[in-house]
């Protein structure tokens, strides 16, 4: 593991990178300039207006490369702001804002970097900059998310405008706070960095960093405990999934880069419900791909397939995006949801864009096996997926017994039963197909059935 790699780790851990950072010295630094959002430090709430209540979220923000980062005003950087909840399993993002772009930047100490002093259009290598909350939720500043490119960092001008106390910012709606609603729920707060010369030279996959937060009788924000720097949201699901600061081992999360572009963050979960139900939750993160996703799709056998359920974020203030929900198909041997349009037929259709996530579930009455799930991108290109590894409903080829997944049942399917019975593990082939009564166990039941099996 390099030791840049373990510095970010270590942050996760602690929640302040300057600490890391100062103990591993220069070996932590990267080549060029590298935005890193390292703390909030503030929260604002602007109140509610027609049950959407609007908040900023302050900002400490380090220079941890090499170069000066580019502080354009009205420009790069920009700073885009979420807000997820956790109830009951799944993950599910509840509110964005626009994109708080950069005015002049200070050059004070506090990443664990020597400071080089520079300031102003540039924030010095190894400088941090601090906003507060109510600088950061300014409405002239914050610029949409469709004029700037996650993955090649360019910046379109903002756009004028005005409007009222919630207009641009990041908007939730009050429901989904209520704690009548969500009895014991945990809420996150996440703030993604775009940097133009942050994105040339490689640098952005560490731009997302995020905190648990609580909301008070009055609906405000209030921060708490450490910030998870150089780590999205989506990661919540795994470090909380079995309550503050409790995490999750089934949770799986896996990078899903797109080739010569930009990425999407996997989180993947399955619980057993009991009586020969199992309900299967994914989340997809679009990090920075300009490409974004048009659809999700989960392969299946069989039928039964109930409680299928998506979750989107609203756009807002005057996005040009469309905010219809994803249609759900099964067709094909898979459960697709997808845009509602193509982008030849409509550019601005609901596609997973930069920035944001997108909730997936279902119950089966299939126990899980290794699979593949996969991710359609947007926009044209090639390649037109890209595939994530993942837990999908069992499907055998020729049924239960077929452990070897071949197209028959014989002696191979034997050798790899026993294999299943005394390692776990049949080699090439799947245990999932050895568990006869699929009650997620092997035990002699299983070894019953697969005799009579056998004998057919």
């Amino acid at each position: 593991m390099s030791s840049r790699h373990y510095a970010r780790e270590r942050c996760v851990l602690i929640g302040f990178c300057a600490l890391v950072v100062a103990a591993l010295g220069a070996a932590a630094v990267a080549a060029g300039p590298d935005v890193l959002y390292s703390n909030i430090g503030s929260t604002t709430n602007y109140g509610n207006i027609g049950g959407i209540r609007a908040y900023a979220l302050g900002s400490h923000t380090c220079n941890i490369g090499d170069m000066n980062l580019l502080w354009t005003n009205n420009g790069t950087p920009g700073l885009a702001m979420n807000a997820y909840r956790l109830y009951q399993g799944r993950l599910e993002q509840i509110g964005q804002s626009w994109v708080k772009t950069a005015c002049c930047a200070a050059a004070g100490s506090g990443c664990g970097l020597p400071c080089n002093g520079q300031g102003g259009s540039v924030l010095g290598a190894g400088c941090l900059d601090v906003y507060s909350s109510g600088w950061n939720g300014g409405q002239t500043r914050l610029g949409p998310r469709s004029g700037i490119n996650a993955f090649t960092g360019a910046f379109d001008p903002i756009p004028g405008g005005t409007g009222n106390a919630i207009f641009r910012r990041l908007q939730i709606p009050e429901s989904d706070l209520d704690p009548a609603n969500y009895p014991g729920a945990l809420y996150f707060a996440e703030g993604i960095y775009v940097g133009t010369d942050d994105a040339g030279w490689g640098n952005a996959m560490n731009n997302a960093s995020y905190q648990r937060v609580t909301f008070d009788g009055g609906y405000n924000m209030v921060l708490t405990g450490p910030m998870y720097v150089d780590r999205p949201a989506i990661y919540a699901l795994y470090d909380h999934g079995l309550g503050a600061g409790v995490p999750d081992p089934n949770v799986q999360i896996s990078n899903v880069d797109v080739p010569n572009e930009g990425r999407f963050v996997f989180a993947s979960r399955v619980v057993n419900l009991g009586g020969g139900q199992w309900e299967y939750r994914y989340a997809v993160y679009n990090f920075n791909s300009h490409r974004s996703a048009g659809s999700f799709s989960v392969p299946i056998v069989g039928s039964g397939y109930t409680s299928i359920g998506f979750n989107d974020v609203d756009y807002h203030s005057g996005e040009p995006y469309d905010n219809t929900d994803w249609n759900a198909q099964i067709a094909n041997g898979a459960l697709t949801w997808s845009s509602p349009q193509t982008y030849a037929q409509n550019q601005n259709s609901n596609a997973l864009r930069w920035g944001t996530m997108y909730s997936f579930w279902f119950r089966a009455p299939r126990p899980p096996s290794a699979g593949n799930v996969t991710i359609g991108l947007f926009r044209p290109g090639t390649p037109a997926a890209v595939t994530a590894s993942a837990p999908v409903p069992r499907g055998c080829l020729a049924g239960l017994g077929n452990v070897n997944t071949d197209l028959w049942i014989d002696g191979g399917d034997i050798r790899a039963f026993v294999s299943c019975m005394i390692t776990g593990s049949a080699g090439s082939g799947d245990c999932g197909c050895a568990d006869m009564d699929e009650n997620g166990m092997l035990d002699d039941v299983d070894v019953a059935m697969f005799v009579a099996r056998l004998l057919q």
